[in-house]
């Protein structure tokens, strides 16, 4: 099986630590590629429930969460699930899309990664939570350091 995107990618971004490069298209795909031991990058694939192109995306500074903003005017987390060994993005507010409009840019906080800044085509930038419990707690740096939900 070939993974690859079907359409063109519209961003990229590599994590300096874990070195993990995510990748997203406008085919509504998301790729998580890693390097093997022969220095291939191998490419993990992440279960994003998203129907337009997915036009930005970002890891947080640990490089165990990203996020990506959609032209359907969502805004998605993503993590790892070792149960299913798959990388699973949900929609930070559930079923009404963040925006009206596409969303062009997506940004975490840079010191807590609790947060996510979000830009779209309709001049809005809206802060909303990227909290994950399991990932999140016991990181308190910040100003958004004590969010909680």
């Amino acid at each position: 099986m070939i993974v690859q995107h079907y359409s063109h990618i519209t961003a990229l971004d590599w994590h300096p630590v874990t070195g993990l490069l995510l990748s997203c298209s406008a085919d509504r795909g998301i790729i998580v590629w890693k390097e093997d031991d022969n220095k291939k990058m191998m490419p993990q694939l992440c279960n994003i429930r998203e129907l337009k192109s997915n036009n930005d995306a970002c890891w947080n500074y640990r490089g165990d969460k990203f996020c990506v903003g959609a032209a359907s005017g969502h805004v998605f987390a993503g993590s790892f699930n070792k149960e299913v060994n798959l990388w699973i993005a949900t929609s930070l507010t559930d079923d009404k899309p963040l925006h009206d409009s596409p969303v062009t840019q997506v940004k975490f906080d840079p010191l807590s990664g609790r947060v996510v800044a979000s830009a779209s085509t309709d001049g809005c930038v809206i802060v909303t939570s990227s909290f994950y419990e399991d990932i999140d707690l016991g990181e308190d740096r910040g100003p958004f350091g004590k969010l909680v939900s």
